[in-house]
């Protein structure tokens, strides 16, 4: 881990106006320059920009999401740029956290749990991989790489799903790209039943088999 990019946390804006979110992100670039920079989310909400935010405050709220894996740390200047607030030297992870893959395309499903081909990351590859069932590895983040806007967008869809909200009344699910972070949410944070269930709310279409 490379300590002085690490335990930064930024304030995030919410997609719709919905107020503000806070991340925490690590760089373990050391370790591998293409998947090795995470973020977490923290449960807390602000409606408006605060003067000032206290570390231990936000971290109590408890973590939302993460640690997702980001192609880029997020930018403080320009158009969807974070706060920089400020850095943590209690880190919360120190080594490469544990994480899900899948051996095949993973839109053959909405139900990840359908599939079974999935298997726990790190993983030595000169052994053979230990497929587990997806139970197993439901609570884990997987390996898709994705950029500040995606947390950001997670973020503001766990937060309609928390209030009761419809997703797809705030996002049209059928964009591939919308379509593709909801499916990521529900089968990462959700328990099978309420994953069948908010797979509802997406529009009809044919999986590749």
């Amino acid at each position: 881990m490379i300590p002085e990019n690490s335990g930064k946390i930024y304030r995030f804006a919410m997609d719709h106006g919905l107020g503000y979110g806070f991340s925490e992100v690590y760089d373990f670039t050391d370790d591998s320059m293409f998947d090795g920079r995470y973020a977490y989310a923290y449960n807390r909400r602000d409606q408006n920009v605060l003067p000032e935010y206290n570390m231990n405050e936000i971290r109590s709220s408890g973590v939302a999401l993460g640690p997702i894996t980001f192609y880029k740390f997020p930018n403080v200047r320009g158009i969807g740029a974070w706060k920089y607030l400020f850095q943590t030297k209690d880190f919360i992870i120190s080594e490469r956290p544990e994480c899900k893959s899948l051996q095949s395309l993973y839109n053959r499903s909405d139900n990840w749990a359908d599939m079974n081909e999935w298997f726990r990351w790190p993983h030595d590859l000169k052994q053979k991989r230990n497929f587990v069932p997806y139970e197993e590895v439901r609570h884990l983040e997987t390996r898709i790489l994705n950029g500040p806007g995606s947390i950001a967008m997670k973020f503001t869809m766990k937060t309609l799903l928390g209030t009761g909200k419809k997703v797809s009344e705030y996002y049209d699910l059928a964009k591939l790209g919308n379509r593709n972070m909801y499916v990521q949410l529900i089968n990462t944070y959700y328990s099978l039943e309420q994953t069948k269930e908010f797979l509802k709310d997406l529009p009809k279409t044919t999986a590749i088999a």
